[in-house]
């Protein structure tokens, strides 16, 4: 039979009919209705035969109530060619090395890219495995081995697009930081560079910033598209790179020039109105970008000055996860009553804590969503505000001035407050001020760095605070952690051994299940095993018996001993969570404990 080459466009596909009866065939097992639409289908298609056959929707017999998708044909391809089908990840393309191999347009040809590289070997994601006609010649050009791997058409085709477009954005920058520019940064004339670059500044917001604009777009949505929460624009010695933070881990993005990373902060500095020719002291701003999408997002940024360059760190904040929902926290039905009740007071301290990045601005936001009607009056206090709330009057301290957190709660009690919100507590006269705030009819809220609701009693005190006025103000304490929520495409079920059982539950006598689940990985949590995060916390409820119990001098594990059975712990929260399915035991000692 003779083999009728494909083309599509300028894309070079060579899967043919007979290739596809040949390879696919004694695996799919087809019925002769199925087979008669299966080569009517490619021989009449104009795009990738994988995705012709995925609309074809033909039964998968080893799927329940499923159909073949063109990720099932490409792993039967994969299979017959005894090589590899990959999830194709863009966190794990080295865009910076790759971007430098070959020339976009012969990658977007034939429909290949470069996904990692070494001096011995480059390994390519493809979707044609009968077009190896490039293999000898790319080789030969790179004098290094090629490996080659199955990916997904619609995915690869998706990626090439962004690696041309961040590749003319990068030789965009790279021929618009004159030699001028060039020759004051190797010299470390780092003023004479930012004098320079805030002449220009007005140009750099127009059209000599196209390459800049355009890479600064690609790294925001990319960094939302991927969930980031952060993004860290780090300079180094030689190549300076860019890291994502995604569900509390860091992943690295990219790696460029110093001179790139130069003019994509200073793109970022100028949206954010923050000074150019400051370079020595940290900064902090905020900006609200509007992503391709249309959908808005607001961002915190932070510089801070390091041995080879500004380092500058980007927040992204959820607009969705500060709702008037607090679902996210998983709070059992007695402890959701419970935190409801608290919120509600007339007034009374309740203290949010737990370490920097456990969600406690979230809780802390939330729960003043639930309660900040028209009827009442919600005054915060931030360093910095993290999200803007148009229920809330917000201020931020500027301690250069005498901002500080303590001078504005005492000018906020001249405001008629109901409902005071304090970012942190930091220091004694700030702790004494929001308590005494507490004691005169106002509802304070209030956040910690604290390992354990317990722990922060003793904090408390540490500070200077009589114990006398805790007892009077404390109404509650709620402290949180994030963990990594396991996947639920790929999670997979396994009996713990009595070892691993017993390093979780410590102190807590909890009967080990007959199963729990870990992660695996797959396309659909990018092979971590995770998706998103959600909270395990602990509350106390300042009741009585808690109170009878304290004392100016008691330390922490007295206090654990003292009010055994008072109050549900963090880890018997962990414990449930790991139960029902929802983490697993690896992560819960990682971040817990």
């Amino acid at each position: 039979m003779t083999v009728r080459r494909k083309r599509v466009s300028n894309i070079q596909y060579k899967i043919s009919l007979a290739d596809l009866q040949s390879s696919l065939s004694p695996y799919l097992k087809l019925n002769e209705l199925d087979y008669a639409r299966f080569m009517k289908a490619v021989k009449i298609s104009t795009e990738h035969p994988l995705i012709t056959l995925e609309k074809l929707k033909l039964v998968n017999p080893h799927k329940v109530n499923g159909t073949y998708t063109a990720d099932d044909y490409g792993k039967l391809l994969a299979q017959h060619f005894n090589t590899e089908y990959i999830h194709l990840d863009p966190m794990k393309i080295d865009h910076s090395v790759i971007g430098s191999l070959i020339h976009k347009a012969y990658l977007s040809r034939l429909q290949i890219l470069p996904i990692s590289a070494t001096k011995k070997e480059v390994v390519f994601a493809i979707c044609d495995p009968f077009n190896i006609e490039w293999i000898n010649e790319v080789k030969s050009t790179l004098k290094r081995e090629i490996k080659t791997v199955l990916a997904h058409p619609i995915k690869l085709k998706a990626a090439l697009s962004e690696l041309s477009v961040l590749q003319t954005a990068l030789k965009g920058i790279g021929e618009d930081f004159s030699q001028e520019k060039r020759d004051l940064l190797k010299q470390g004339k780092i003023k004479e560079l930012d004098r320079l670059i805030e002449k220009q500044k007005l140009k750099q917001a127009g059209s000599m910033d196209d390459g800049v604009v355009q890479v600064v777009e690609w790294l925001i949505n990319f960094a939302k598209s991927e969930r980031a929460s952060d993004i860290h624009f780090e300079p180094k010695k030689g190549l300076a790179q860019i890291r994502f933070r995604v569900d509390g881990t860091l992943r690295m993005v990219y790696r460029l020039d110093p001179e790139s990373l130069s003019s994509v902060i200073a793109r970022l500095k100028i949206l954010a109105s923050l000074k150019l020719d400051e370079k020595r002291k940290p900064q902090d701003g905020q900006l609200k970008y509007q992503l391709t999408s249309g959908e808005k997002v607001e961002m915190r940024l932070s510089t801070v000055p390091c041995q080879f360059g500004e380092k500058l760190v980007i927040r992204i904040f959820d607009q969705e996860a500060a709702g008037d929902d607090l679902s996210f926290i998983g709070f059992s039905h007695e402890d959701e009553k419970t935190w409801d009740e608290l919120i509600r007071l007339n007034h009374g301290m309740i203290l949010v804590t737990g370490p920097t990045g456990s969600g406690k601005t979230t809780t802390l936001y939330t729960s003043l969503n639930t309660i900040a009607t028209s009827e009442v009056n919600v005054c915060t206090v931030e360093d910095p505000i993290e999200m803007t709330e148009d229920s809330f009057n917000q201020i931020q301290v500027n301690p250069q001035i005498g901002l500080t957190f303590s001078s504005c709660i005492r000018a906020f009690l001249r405001q008629d407050p109901d409902i005071i919100m304090v970012g942190e507590i930091r220091d004694s006269e700030t702790g004494m001020t929001a308590v005494q705030a507490s004691l005169t009819g106002h509802l304070v809220f209030s956040s910690l760095h604290t390992n354990g609701a317990l722990p922060t009693i003793q904090r408390l005190l540490d500070l200077g605070l009589p114990l006398y006025l805790l007892n009077s103000s404390l109404k509650g304490i709620l402290a949180q952690r994030l963990v990594k929520k396991l996947c639920e495409d790929c999670k997979e079920e396994y009996t713990p051994s009595d070892e691993e059982w017993e390093a979780l539950c410590g102190d807590e006598d909890v009967l080990k299940p007959i199963s729990i689940c870990k992660p695996v990985g797959c396309a659909n949590c990018k092979d971590t095993g995770f998706i998103g995060r959600f909270a395990v916390y602990e509350l106390v409820k300042m009741t009585d018996s808690i109170r009878s119990v304290l004392h100016s001098e008691i330390e922490v594990d007295e206090l654990k001993q003292k009010t055994k059975g008072m109050f549900r712990t963090m880890r018997a929260n962990a414990i449930t969570k790991i139960i029902s399915g929802e983490t697993s035991i690896e992560e819960v000692l990682k971040v817990i404990f």
